[in-house]
Order: C-alpha cells, then structure tokens, then sequence
C-alpha cells in the first residue's frame, strides 16, 4: 500500500449553529475531506471576513493520503 502524508493549513468557516463542544468533531470531519488526519491544531480563531455570526478557524494538519 502507497501511504503519503501530506501538511495542510486550512482557513475554514465555524458557524454559529456548532457548539464548541462540538468544535473537534466540526474540524475532524472537515480534514477527512482532505485525507485520515494524523496531528491537528487549530491556531487561531477570529471574526468572519463576510460576517453573518461566522467565526473564521485556521487549522495546521498533518494527513494520511492512501
């Protein structure tokens, strides 16, 4: 089997419709879009550019691509 892994950084919208209790589950469902996630962080969290009650989450990943 051909495994890669690759590092991403990600900017994703976080809506107010998920908790942050929720918050892990949001993000890991998010990165296996882009592979099985290895290591994750999410480095900074700020006010959306288009507004509308969005947070904005930058997250550095580190993925399994098989």
């Amino acid at each position: 089997m051909n495994l890669r892994v690759k590092s991403l950084e990600l900017q994703l919208e976080w809506p107010e419709s998920v908790p942050i209790y929720m918050l892990r589950s949001f993000a890991l469902e998010k990165l296996r879009e882009y592979g099985a996630p290895l290591r994750w962080a999410i480095t900074d969290i700020s006010p959306s550019h288009r507004s509308n009650g969005l947070r904005q989450l930058n997250i550095e990943a580190v993925v399994i691509i098989k």
